[in-house]
C-alpha cells in the first residue's frame, strides 16, 4: 500500500482546497475557453431560457477520444473521465488491448490531466477529493491530482458522505477521512457482497446502499440498506432487474421490463407502467428528477435532439438533449450536458453541450455541420456493425471465446449493431439476460450479461437504437457486454460484419 500523507496534512489540504473552490468563480460561468471560437454563456433563468434544453454544442479545443465514463465535479468546473488507450499485447489476436485510464478535464481551460490506469471515478461532496477503482482491488484517493491513499477494498462501488469515502471490505462498510480509516457498520455476513457475483452501490449522499445478488441466469435478489447501521432488507417485486441511485440525495430507481418505481429516501414508493412513457430510455436532471422517453436511433449520435418527459413534473416539463451515448449526464449546476458521439464504427469522442436555450428553439433544431458530416463518413464505411456500447474491448473472438467482451459501466446504453428484428430476449445460462437481433443475409447479433432489455421480440430496430442496458447477469468478471455474431448459425467476428 502506498505511504499515505499524515492525517493532519491531508485535513489541512482539504480545507484549503475547499476554501479556494468556494471563493473562486465557477469555471462553467466564465465562458467558453474550452472551445475554439466559443462565446460567453447565456444568462440562465432570464429571457425565456430553459435550463432543461441543451442544444448548443461546445467544440472542445482538443479531441478527447474513446471515452467510456464521465463524472462531473460538484461545482461543475471539471469532468473526471475514463478513456481507452491502445497498448501492445501478445495475448490478443489484434496485437493490442484497450487499457482504461482515468483523466480529468478542466472545463474552463480545456486542460486534460492523466491520472493513471483505473475506472469508476467519483468526486467527494466538496470536490476536493477524487477517487477511482483499480482492477488490482484498490481504491486510489487523490487530492489536487496527487494520490494521498490507496485503500484495500472488496467492491468497486465506492461512495461519499461529505469528504468521507465509503467503501466495502468484506462485510464491513468502512470510511476513509483525512488519512484515517474506521468501520462504520457491519452487515450480516450472509449479505456481504462478493464482487462480481454481487454488486454494491451507495446513494449520492452516502446514507443508503444497495446490493444486487446475481444468480447464474440473472439477478436473483436486490437489497437496500442503511449505511450507518448496516441494516438491510429485500426490495423490488421479483421482476426488478435494474436499480440506480439518483445523482442527488437517496432516491432509488427500480426497473423491470414493463414498469418502473421511484423509492424516496424515507421508503415511500411511486410506481408507473413503462407504457405510460414515450420510450424506454431514462436519465436524471441536475436536481435529481427522472426523465423517460425515446432516444433517436442515429449514427453517430449527437446529430439529433430528443425530448424526454420529466416524471412527476408539469405536463409541459421536458428535457431537450442530444442523443449521445456513454454516461449521459447533466452537470450539477445544470449548465452542461455531456456524453459521447461516434467518430467511426468503433471509436467515439467526448461531447459537451450548453444548456439554457431560449424557449421554443427545439421546434426547429438541426444538428450542426460537424455531426452531419461525420454521419455521412460513417455511412460510407464498408462494414455495417457498430460497437454496441461506449466501452473498452477486453477480449476478442479467439480460442473458445465466441464473442467480443466490451467493458462498460452498469446501466450504459447498448444499441443495435445494425438494422433488424429482435428475435430473442430473456435469460440463458452463463450469458444472463440477452437481447438478439436478426439482420439481413442470415446474420444475427446478440448482447449478453445485460441488466434490462429495452425492446421486445418481433420489434424492428434501427442501427444505433437502444436495445438494453449493461449489467452483470450470468457469469462475468465485471460489468460488460459479450457481443456475439452468427451467420447462418455459425460464429463470426462482429468486427468483420
Amino acid at each position: 500500500m502506498r505511504e499515505q500523507l499524515s492525517r493532519g496534512r491531508i485535513a489541512a489540504l482539504i480545507v484549503v482546497t475547499v476554501a479556494l473552490s468556494a471563493t473562486a468563480p465557477a469555471a462553467a460561468s466564465s465562458g467558453g475557453s474550452v472551445a475554439s471560437g466559443s462565446s460567453e454563456l447565456p444568462s440562465f433563468g432570464v429571457g425565456g431560457a430553459d435550463l432543461l434544453s441543451c442544444t448548443a454544442r461546445v467544440g472542445l479545443a482538443d479531441t478527447i477520444a474513446n471515452v467510456t465514463t464521465e463524472a462531473w465535479s460538484p461545482d461543475s468546473s471539471a469532468i473526471a473521465f475514463v478513456h481507452t488507450v491502445n497498448v501492445p499485447s501478445r495475448t490478443t489476436v489484434t496485437g493490442y488491448e484497450e487499457d482504461q485510464r482515468v483523466a480529468t478535464l478542466n472545463v474552463a481551460t480545456g486542460a486534460v490531466r492523466e491520472l493513471g490506469h483505473g475506472s469508476k471515478p467519483s468526486w467527494s461532496a466538496s470536490g476536493a477529493l477524487l477517487a477511482y477503482w483499480d482492477d488490482d482491488g484498490s481504491i486510489h484517493v487523490l487530492l489536487s491530482g496527487e494520490i494521498v491513499a490507496e485503500l484495500d477494498a472488496s467492491e468497486p462501488g465506492l461512495g461519499w458522505n461529505g469528504d468521507s469515502l465509503l467503501f466495502w471490505k468484506g462485510a464491513e462498510i468502512r470510511a476513509w477521512s483525512a488519512g484515517a480509516i474506521r468501520t462504520v457498520a457491519t452487515v450480516d455476513p450472509m449479505f456481504a457482497p462478493h464482487y462480481p457475483s454481487d454488486d454494491a452501490y451507495f446513494s449520492a449522499d452516502g446514507s443508503q446502499f444497495t446490493i444486487a445478488r446475481y444468480a447464474n441466469g440473472g439477478t436473483g435478489e436486490l437489497f437496500v440498506g442503511t449505511t450507518a447501521t448496516g441494516e438491510i432488507a429485500p426490495i423490488g417485486d421479483g421482476n426488478t432487474t435494474f436499480s440506480e441511485w439518483s445523482p442527488r440525495g437517496a432516491t432509488l430507481l427500480l426497473r423491470s421490463a414493463t414498469a418502473l418505481s421511484l423509492r424516496a429516501a424515507d421508503g415511500t414508493v411511486q410506481n408507473a407502467a413503462l407504457s405510460t412513457f414515450g420510450g424506454t430510455v431514462h436519465g436524471w436532471t441536475a436536481d435529481g428528477r427522472l426523465f423517460v422517453g425515446a432516444m433517436s436511433a442515429t449514427i453517430p449520435g449527437g446529430n439529433a435532439f430528443d425530448r424526454f418527459a420529466v416524471w412527476g413534473g408539469d405536463p409541459g416539463v421536458v428535457t431537450t438533449i442530444p442523443n449521445l451515448l456513454g454516461a449521459r449526464a447533466f452537470s450539477p449546476d445544470g449548465r452542461w450536458f455531456t456524453g459521447v458521439s461516434r467518430t467511426d464504427l468503433y471509436t467515439d469522442q467526448l461531447e459537451l453541450y450548453r444548456c439554457g436555450a431560449a424557449t421554443g428553439v427545439a421546434g426547429g433544431l438541426r444538428a450542426e455541420t460537424t455531426s452531419r458530416s461525420r454521419a455521412q463518413k460513417i455511412a460510407a464505411e464498408g462494414n455495417r456493425f457498430v460497437r454496441p456500447v461506449a466501452g473498452a474491448f477486453t477480449q476478442y473472438v479467439q480460442g473458445t471465446h465466441t464473442g467480443i467482451d466490451i467493458s462498460a459501466p452498469v446501466g450504459s446504453i447498448i444499441v443495435a449493431s445494425d438494422d433488424g428484428v429482435v428475435d430473442a430476449v430473456g435469460l440463458v445460462a452463463v450469458g444472463g439476460f440477452r437481447v438478439c437481433v436478426s439482420h439481413a443475409g442470415g446474420l444475427e447479433s446478440c448482447d449478453y450479461h445485460t441488466s434490462l432489455p429495452l425492446v421486445r421480440i418481433g420489434e424492428h430496430v434501427a442501427r444505433g437504437q437502444p436495445v438494453a442496458l449493461v449489467g452483470l447477469t450470468g457469469q462475468t468478471t465485471g460489468p460488460h457486454v459479450h457481443w456475439e455474431a452468427k451467420r447462418d448459425g455459425r460464429i463470426v467476428n462482429p468486427l468483420d460484419q
